[in-house]
C-alpha cells in the first residue's frame, strides 16, 4: 500500500453505490460509481495509480462518504446528478449540457411543426434528436418549402381572417383560412412524416408519376409545380445521402489541443446527416478517453434512446485489446441506462465508417482551434498564400454591420492574430445618425471614424481587413480607405455564400496584381484553412455586433419619452404610466388630469405636458 486509507476500507459494503472523495476542508474530489464499493476504493489505496491525475488527487483525500443504492443503474444516475450538482475537481464536465433538440409533428386537427426541447410529454411525433439547434432550424425551413405546415401558434392559426406572409412566400399552405382541405392538409402532414422516416425515394417516385399524370392531362401547372419540388428534394439530398453508412449512427471524436479538449458529435438519423456538435470538455482535461466518452453517454444517452450503431474513434497508441475493452466498457453503460438498448459500439478501421469518422474527429478539431489561444501562424500563411500576399499578415481586422430592421443600427470591429482574438482592440459603434437600413451608409460611416481612431488611438493598422459583404460593400470601403489616406490598406470583401454556409462563400480582394481595380473572385472553399480562419473572424465580428445591438435594444425596452423631463425619477414615471394605462395615456392627458396622478404637482403637470406636446 502505497498511502494509507483515510478510512478502514473492510467496513465498505461489497453493495452498488456511490462514493465522494473529500479533501482536508472535506471539500468533494471526486464523484464515483461502483459496483462493489469495498473493492473499487480499495482500488485507489493498493498500488500506485498509473494517472499522473488520479495519483494528485488520491494525495489529497482525507476522507470519503459513501452511498449504497438498489443497482449499479442507479448509482449511475445518482453520479450523474452528484457531478453536475458538485462540480468536483477530478471529474470529467462537459461544458454544454443542454437537452438535444428534436422535430415535434404535433398531434392536432392541423398538425404544425416546432422545436422542441426537454421531456418528450407533449403529444405528437419526434424525430431527432439533432446536434444543435442550428441543424433543426435548417431542417425545418426545407420542410417548410417543400410541405408548406404551418410553424404558427395555436392563438395566432385560431384567429387569422386572411392568410399571413408564409402562405405568400410559399411556404405554408393557410389551413388557417381554409385555402387547403383538411384532406390536402393531412397529405402534406403524411408527407413530412415519410420524410422526416427516410422514405425519400418513396416520395419522389410518388411525385414523379403525379406529375407525368398532370402532364398527359393538360394539367401544366400542377405538372411544373410538382417538377419544383422534385428539384428542391433532390436539391435537399444531394451529397446528404451515403448507402454504406448505417442510417441511425452518432459518431464521437475526441480532439486534443493544448488549449483544451473537445468531444465531437457526428449524427445521422433516417439515413440522413443532420450535423456535427462540438462540446468541450471544462474540468479534468487530461482525462483518458474511456472516462470522457462515458461521462458523454451519460450526459447525451440518459433521457435519450441511443442510436443503432455508436462509432468510437481508436487511438493510435492503443492496442486491439484496449480498443475492445473501451468498446465494451461503453456497451456496458448503455445496457445500464437502458437494458433494452440494441446499439452496437464500433470502431471502424476502414472504409465509409473510418471516413465519417475522420470528417467528424476534423470538425472538432477546428472548433477547439478557434476557440483556443493557440498559435495560428500556418492558417495565417495560409491566408499569405490565398491571397498572393508577399508577407504573412501578423493581424486581421473586420467589419460589420448589424441593425433591426433598420433600427438599432450599430457596427463591430474586432481584431485577430497568430495567438487568436485580440480583445483589447475590440470597437463597438452607434450608428444613429445612418438612414434607417442604409448598409453602404453604415459602412463608409464606421470605417471613417475606425480609420480616424487609428491615427487618433493609436489602434493598430491591420495588415489584411474583412468587409462583410460583396463589391458593393467592398466598394464603399475602397473609397473611405482612400479618403482616410489608407488606399495602400488590403480590403477582402467577404460575400456569403448558398445557405450561408461555411465555405460557400466568395472573396473579392481590393487589389490586383496590376494595381487596377478589384481583383478576381475568390472560393477556396471549406478545405482551405484560410478559408476557415476568415469565417472565425467575420463571425466573431458578427457575433459582437449582434451582442451590441441586443444591448442596445433590452435598453430601449425599458426607456419612455418621460425619461428625459426633469423631476420625473422611476416611481413618478411608474407612477404615470400605471394611472394612465401606459405611455399613450399619458399623452393624451391634459394639464389638470396630469395634475390628478399620484405625486404630480401642476407645475409637474405643466412640464410634462410641455415635453410631450414640443
Amino acid at each position: 500500500m502505497w498511502i494509507e486509507a483515510p478510512v478502514d476500507l473492510s467496513t465498505l459494503p461489497q453493495e452498488p453505490g456511490v462514493y465522494r472523495m473529500l479533501d482536508a476542508q472535506r471539500k468533494v474530489l471526486y464523484v464515483g460509481k461502483a459496483r462493489n464499493l469495498r473493492k473499487r476504493v480499495s482500488s485507489y489505496f493498493q498500488r500506485m495509480p498509473e494517472s499522473p491525475r488520479t495519483q494528485a488527487m488520491v494525495q489529497q483525500i482525507r476522507d470519503l462518504n459513501v452511498s449504497v443504492t438498489a443497482s449499479e443503474a442507479e448509482a449511475l444516475v445518482l453520479e450523474h446528478n452528484l457531478i453536475k450538482q458538485l462540480k468536483p475537481r477530478y471529474n470529467v464536465l462537459l461544458k454544454d449540457s443542454k437537452t438535444y433538440p428534436y422535430i415535434l409533428l404535433t398531434d392536432e386537427d392541423f398538425p404544425r411543426l416546432i422545436v422542441h426541447r426537454g421531456k418528450r410529454t407533449r403529444p405528437g411525433e419526434y424525430f431527432g434528436p439533432f446536434p444543435d439547434a442550428g441543424a433543426v432550424h435548417t431542417t425545418l425551413h426545407q420542410m417548410q418549402s417543400l410541405f408548406r405546415i404551418r410553424d404558427c401558434e395555436d392563438a395566432v392559426f385560431k384567429n387569422r381572417s386572411r392568410p399571413c406572409m408564409q402562405h405568400q412566400i410559399g411556404r405554408c399552405s393557410a389551413p388557417c383560412c381554409d385555402v387547403v382541405s383538411p384532406q390536402a392538409y393531412r397529405a402534406q402532414v403524411d408527407e413530412t412524416r415519410r420524410f422526416l422516416k427516410g422514405a425519400d425515394d418513396s416520395l419522389l417516385k410518388g411525385w414523379e408519376q403525379e406529375m407525368q399524370h398532370a402532364s398527359e392531362a393538360l394539367q401544366f401547372e400542377q405538372a411544373a409545380a410538382l417538377r419544383d419540388r422534385i428539384r428542391a428534394m433532390r436539391s435537399i439530398l444531394a451529397g446528404g445521402d451515403a448507402d454504406d453508412l448505417p442510417p441511425e449512427a452518432d459518431a464521437l471524436a475526441i480532439a486534443r489541443h493544448p488549449g483544451g479538449v473537445a468531444v465531437s458529435i457526428g449524427v445521422r438519423r433516417a439515413g440522413r446527416y443532420l450535423g456535427t456538435h462540438t462540446l468541450r470538455v471544462d474540468q479534468a482535461s487530461d482525462a483518458d478517453a474511456l472516462e470522457i466518452l462515458q461521462s458523454l453517454c451519460i450526459e447525451r444517452y440518459r433521457s435519450e434512446d441511443p442510436p443503432k450503431e455508436l462509432l468510437i474513434e481508436a487511438s493510435a497508441m492503443d492496442t486491439a485489446s484496449e480498443v475492445n475493452a473501451d468498446a465494451k466498457e461503453l456497451q456496458r453503460l448503455l445496457k445500464l441506462l437502458h437494458p433494452e438498448c440494441r446499439c452496437e459500439v464500433r470502431t471502424p478501421q476502414r472504409g465509409a465508417r473510418r471516413e465519417w469518422m475522420k470528417q467528424v474527429a476534423h470538425a472538432g478539431e477546428q472548433s477547439l482551434a478557434s476557440r483556443a489561444q493557440v498559435d495560428q501562424q500556418p492558417a495565417f500563411e495560409a491566408l499569405a498564400e490565398l491571397l498572393g500576399l508577399d508577407e504573412t499578415p501578423a493581424c486581421i481586422a473586420a467589419v460589420d454591420n448589424a441593425h433591426l430592421g433598420g433600427k438599432q443600427m450599430v457596427a463591430a470591429i474586432v481584431y485577430a492574430g497568430h495567438n487568436g482574438p485580440d480583445k483589447d482592440h475590440y470597437r463597438r459603434y452607434k450608428l444613429d445618425d445612418v438612414p434607417a437600413g442604409d448598409d453602404y451608409a453604415a459602412m463608409r460611416a464606421v470605417l471613417t471614424r475606425f480609420f480616424r481612431a487609428i491615427g487618433e488611438e493609436s489602434l493598430p493598422e491591420p495588415d489584411v481587413m474583412l468587409i462583410d459583404g460583396g463589391k458593393g460593400q467592398l466598394a464603399v470601403a475602397i473609397e473611405a480607405a482612400a479618403d482616410a489616406g489608407f488606399s495602400s490598406m488590403k480590403l477582402l470583401g467577404v460575400a456569403k455564400g448558398a445557405g450561408r454556409k461555411v465555405g460557400h462563400e466568395t472573396l473579392w480582394p481590393s487589389w490586383r496584381a496590376d494595381g487596377e481595380g478589384i481583383g478576381e473572385p475568390l472560393r477556396p472553399g471549406i478545405h482551405s484553412p484560410a478559408m476557415l480562419l476568415i469565417a472565425r473572424v467575420r463571425d466573431e465580428a458578427h457575433r459582437f455586433a449582434g451582442q451590441y445591438m441586443r444591448k442596445r435594444k433590452k435598453a430601449n425596452m425599458f426607456s419612455s419619452a418621460l425619461d428625459t423631463i426633469p423631476g420625473i425619477g422611476p416611481a413618478k414615471r411608474l407612477a404615470l404610466l400605471k394611472h394612465f394605462g401606459g405611455i399613450e395615456g399619458v399623452k393624451k392627458a391634459a394639464r389638470e388630469q396630469l395634475a390628478e396622478a399620484p405625486g404630480v404637482s401642476k407645475s409637474l403637470a405643466e412640464l410634462i405636458f410641455t415635453a410631450l406636446h414640443k
